[in-house]
């Protein structure tokens, strides 16, 4: 009886004093297998897509527990691609992005959240100086040992923001009332991270 209630208490001592560590692992992006695109409804028969090619992030979890991952990311907004350099132009200047002005774009998360499978994440998007909170869906894969022997894991996340919210207002509209551009652009992360 003796033994079994000193050896929770030799394990609280330990995790007290520091013998018994209670910490994350650190994940920093592959650029090469990362994404992050967005899609706008252009004149109400199409859209027009583009990514970011230049960004980073810090990224820690503790194990497999998805409710511990934690991400601070930034996008640089001079790296918008749409593939036309003229509409490039437009976005990255005052009207839209204003890249010299608010040279990045960044998301630093508060919280995650599990329901079942479902996982959502919370934290602070910041664009064009305006920073709102945002909640969306999640996806995280692993970690996993992958091919080249390294610790890694994939992160996915599919949601919508407003961009009216965040100071884009450019609100030209066509002969029936509509917007020639959406308010709404659609963003669409694919990420792989790998343990530092």
């Amino acid at each position: 009886m003796r033994k079994k209630v000193l050896f929770p208490l030799f394990t609280v001592l330990l995790v007290c004093t520091g013998f018994v560590k209670d910490t994350k692992d650190n994940y920093t992006l592959d650029v090469g297998h990362t994404y992050i695109g967005f899609d706008v409804e252009r004149f109400m028969v199409g859209e027009v897509s583009g990514r970011f090619n230049d960004f980073s992030a810090n990224i820690s979890m503790k194990g497999d527990d998805v409710t511990t991952l934690q991400l601070d990311a930034t996008i640089k907004v001079a790296s918008l691609d749409s593939n036309n350099k003229t509409r490039d132009g437009h976005l990255k200047g005052k009207m839209w992005l204003d890249a010299q002005a608010h040279p990045e774009i960044r998301f630093v998360s508060s919280s995650v959240h599990k329901n079942g499978d479902k996982v959502s994440m919370k934290g602070n998007f910041t664009i064009k100086g305006v920073t709102k909170e945002v909640e969306f869906p999640i996806v995280v894969s692993g970690p996993f040992v992958d091919p080249t022997k390294n610790k890694t894991i994939g992160i996915k996340a599919d949601f919508s923001i407003n961009r009216f919210d965040y100071g884009i207002k450019f609100s030209k509209r066509m002969d029936n009332g509509s917007l020639f551009i959406g308010k709404e652009v659609k963003i669409k992360i694919r990420a792989l991270a790998i343990k530092k």
